[in-house]
């Protein structure tokens, strides 16, 4: 099929580059139960986290990896197992849950938007391209959805700012609460489509992997963000997945043809 009915996009990594963002977030919510100086985290520690950021899968985990930083767990174990001892260290170590962690960081994230909504939008912003390859997409009649672990309005809010108007109700967050193959599932029950008409891009191998590992949705065209938050490891193991396309934002912005070139 030379183009899809339904295209469904993660955003961080993306749509959009939010590292920027997301640290000084986590440094402001480490402030409230660390002392920190300073409103941002000194740069040594910002230059580690964006290297470090393909690690985190949920955005409550943004502060869990700046306290891993500020404990002087080194570069290489954070890589290799922060989603399981070093995560749950830092969660016992400062007796914080997730949900108490994502409420906080939504929390900032708001204080933020209420302060200068120039001033939150300043730290982010979509990848070259992206905004008239959006607008173009929409303008072509395909459904355009977003599914992404982050806070919904977040996203929408900077959808909107670079003048992609989208309905908000296409635009689904960790407010779903649902694992994305399920929610392909549902989108594709909700249109009334089969699985090979829904393109499905994301720049984390782990959730790409887990839409390979349910049968059902063996149509399902799935595509590596290689401008996102990827690993190197985890370009190396999409090129050999016959089942995953790793794309360039070159061809994002260019016509769907373009992609599997």
């Amino acid at each position: 099929m030379t183009e899809p009915k339904l295209l469904a996009l993660d955003f961080d990594g993306v749509i959009c580059d939010t590292v920027r963002e997301g640290c000084r977030s986590a440094w402001q919510v480490c402030r409230e139960f660390v002392p920190l100086n300073g409103d941002a985290p000194p740069p040594e520690l910002a230059s580690l986290f964006v290297r470090l950021r393909p690690v985190v899968e949920h955005g409550w985990e943004f502060p869990v990896l700046v306290l891993a930083i500020l404990d002087g767990i080194p570069e290489a174990t954070i890589r290799e197992a922060f989603q399981t001892t070093c995560r749950e260290r830092i969660l016992e170590k400062y007796r914080m849950t997730p949900r108490q962690l994502a409420a906080r960081f939504d929390a900032v994230r708001d204080r933020a938007i209420a302060k200068s909504l120039d001033g939150w939008l300043a730290d982010q912003g979509l990848y070259p391209g992206m905004a008239d390859r959006l607008r173009a997409v929409l303008a072509g009649g395909i459904a355009l959805y977003v599914i992404t672990t982050k806070e919904g309005r977040f996203a929408h809010t900077l959808l909107e700012t670079h003048g992609v108007t989208m309905p908000l109700d296409r635009v689904w967050g960790k407010e779903q609460a649902r694992p994305k193959p399920e929610l392909l599932r549902v989108l594709a029950k909700a249109h009334g489509l089969a699985y090979r008409d829904i393109w499905f891009v994301e720049d984390r191998l782990k959730t790409l992997q887990a839409v390979t590992g349910e049968t059902d949705l063996a149509e399902v065209g799935l595509y590596l963000a290689l401008w996102g938050y990827v690993m190197p490891a985890d370009r190396d193991q999409a090129a050999s997945d016959p089942r995953i396309v790793p794309l360039s934002l070159e061809q994002f912005c260019r016509e769907f043809s373009a992609w599997t070139k």
